[in-house]
């Protein structure tokens, strides 16, 4: 029996799993689908799948379709898009349906990609290992909940959000509508932010991304390196598919909502994202991207793509 880690590549284009089958095959074990739907059937019968790889625009189901179903049925196997164009409601649909570990663009450059895939496995295992560990000190614990489990019941108060938005009247709907449901701290700037930040814990922010002060994703990921257990919604009207991009690749943001959002969604958002803060403290390596600099930090920055790339 093979001791490789399992892979599995999904497209449409035979062309592109061949070559992506022949670039990993030696070092993994590559089980390749031509579509969702195949692919699916692959997850739920093969164990320990650590990566998997998917193309975006396929029939029947599009990757972040598929994504998203992987996510429910193996929580821990890392999730890559691949794709060859950058269609904006295809990569916030990524962030949102599949909590996806980054966002590849064709043609891909080999040694990154094979760089990127050695990180992913590593975060795999350490997973693994951290669960392993649980389930021996809590064994019944871990017999009547899965050690996956990421639901988490958030009382009320319980979570402290940081609203962020440069528009006062957005934020004060935001302050009145959830200061009865969450302790509630409110910001206009980036400054004004950190100011907040620096007052107590916080565990979810929801922020634009469009401020006169500064980059709202630059701004975003000094939080996520200052603070790395808050978990990040971005609720904005910007409409950029590089800003979504970046949302992902830099800052493995949990949710990219766009205005205006009807107050239960984003209410049930941060409910889940407070829940995910709680996980994420208990067990930090489970927050992937913090997993990722911890394990290898040297290893794929996180890419910052120019206008040109998403053409």
């Amino acid at each position: 029996m093979s001791d490789l880690s399992n892979i599995l590549l999904v497209d449409d284009e035979p062309m592109v799993l061949s070559s992506l089958a022949r670039l990993l095959e030696e070092d993994y074990n590559v089980l390749t689908a031509p579509d969702g739907f195949k692919a699916m059937d692959i997850v739920r019968s093969t164990p320990n799948i650590k990566v998997i790889i998917s193309d975006q625009r396929m029939p029947g189901m599009l990757g972040h379709q598929l994504l998203g179903q992987v996510r429910a049925v193996s929580p821990n196997t890392v999730r890559i898009l691949l794709t060859g164009y950058s269609d904006l409601e295809a990569v916030i649909s990524s962030v949102n349906a599949g909590e996806i570990f980054r966002y590849i663009n064709k043609p891909w450059r080999s040694e990154n990609l094979l760089n990127l895939i050695k990180l992913a496995i590593q975060i795999y295992d350490r997973i693994a290992e951290l669960q392993f560990q649980e389930a021996m000190k809590h064994p019944v614990f871990a017999t009547s909940a899965p050690a996956h489990s990421t639901h988490i019941e958030v009382e009320e108060k319980a979570c402290s959000v940081l609203f962020v938005d440069y528009n006062e009247k957005d934020l004060k709907h935001l302050v009145d509508k959830f200061s009865k449901t969450f302790d509630v701290s409110a910001a206009t700037s980036i400054d004004h932010a950190f100011k907040e930040l620096a007052k107590k814990p916080i565990s979810v922010i929801v922020s634009d991304v469009q401020f006169s002060d500064g980059d709202g994703i630059s701004f975003l990921n000094a939080v996520r390196q200052e603070y790395p257990q808050i978990v990040t919604v971005i609720l904005t009207e910007v409409k950029d598919a590089m800003l979504a991009v970046r949302s992902i690749n830099e800052l493995q943001v949990y949710k990219y909502l766009n205005k205006p959002m009807p107050d239960d969604q984003l209410e049930k958002t941060i409910v889940d994202a407070a829940a995910k803060n709680k996980m994420y403290q208990a067990q930090p390596l489970r927050n992937v991207q913090y997993a990722a600099e911890k394990i290898a930090p040297e290893s794929v920055p996180p890419p910052r793509m120019d206008e040109s790339e998403l053409r």
